[in-house]
């Protein structure tokens, strides 16, 4: 073998050699078997390539490229190399993730419960994990705000405080303190007042209840009178319902009618005036008559035990 060609063999492992070290640096092992799959993003926030892809926070693989896809709005391709050969389900989300404190980017993969698979060199769901900022950002923004409304409260007291300081205002408030003391000390006299009416009332209120608690008493111990009162409204209910009181009542109707009607005797004499008239005269006239025979009972009675009966002499009027 001459000079010229163990150089170049030499040359061609040492390349060789070296583009095996460089990618092992950058976590890649070309000897060993692959899996490629890709994911899109918008922003990768600092995703490198030979960044670890890990699962359940165990590496499995790395990011082997990372490409720019200018003429689909300047999304980003992201190539990961799978070492580890698995099913990867088809709902799968690929996650960029924050690895350290530092904001060290990684790829997590979320395996789904998908019962179909990815082949190799499919696409799969991206998704992005808050950076640490975004996240300290979220938890400090809250306190931010409560901050700047506590600072805008103290300027209201202040504005408060400097307001009541003020001589006028003193005098004011002092005047007010005054009146609700003085309402204040009203107060506890109404309290006063109402309290003993309150007693006053609860004794009315007593006596009230004893009253009703007698007559609750009386209405017990003449339950039985009671009782019978109600039997004999019950008996004369009974009565009144067996009795034929619409006949009754329809031949009242039937008198009234008869009477309006002039029929009978009463009626005549309730219609007909000549026979009123002469019925007046008549008991006028009987009237009279025992009037006199009261004045002058010898008139109708004239008899003697030891001689006849005397003839009526009437008697002549003194002129």
């Amino acid at each position: 073998m001459n000079k010229e060609l163990k150089i170049g063999l030499v040359a061609i492992i040492t390349i060789g050699a070296l583009f095996i070290g460089v990618n092992y640096l950058k976590g890649l092992n070309i000897l060993s078997s692959r899996i490629t799959y890709y994911a899109q993003y918008e922003n990768i926030g600092g995703l490198q390539v030979g960044s670890s892809v890990l699962v359940n926070g165990y590496k499995v693989g790395t990011v082997s490229n990372i490409d720019l896809l200018i003429e689909n709005n300047q999304q980003l391709l992201v190539t990961i190399s799978i070492e580890k050969v698995f099913a990867v389900p088809s709902n799968t989300i690929c996650k960029i993730v924050n690895q350290d404190l530092m904001g060290t980017k990684g790829i997590s993969l979320f395996l789904g419960d998908a019962t179909d698979f990815l082949a190799e060199g499919d696409t799969l769901n991206g998704g992005i994990e808050g950076s640490l900022q975004d996240e300290v950002n979220a938890q400090i923004l809250p306190l931010k705000n409560k901050a700047e409304q506590l600072i805008g409260s103290m300027d209201s007291v202040m504005m408060i405080v400097t307001a009541v300081l003020n001589k006028d205002t003193r005098e004011s408030l002092r005047n007010s303190l005054q009146s609700l003391d003085k309402t204040f000390f009203l107060i506890t006299e109404t309290m006063i007042k109402l309290d003993s009416m309150v007693a006053v009332n609860d004794e009315r209120i007593t006596k009230v209840v004893n009253n009703l608690e007698s007559i609750t008493s009386n209405l017990e111990s003449s339950n039985g009178d009671i009782k019978n009162i109600l039997t004999n409204f019950s008996t004369l209910s009974d009565t009144l319902a067996k009795a034929d009181i619409a006949s009754t009542l329809k031949n009242i109707s039937s008198i009234t009618n008869k009477i309006n009607n002039s029929e009978g005797s009463i009626g005549l004499l309730l219609k007909d005036e000549k026979i009123y008239n002469n019925f007046e005269k008549s008991t006028r006239e009987l009237a009279e008559l025992l009037e006199d025979f009261k004045k002058h009972p010898s008139r109708y009675v004239n008899f003697s035990i030891i001689g006849g009966s005397k003839p009526y002499v009437e008697s002549k009027s003194k002129k």
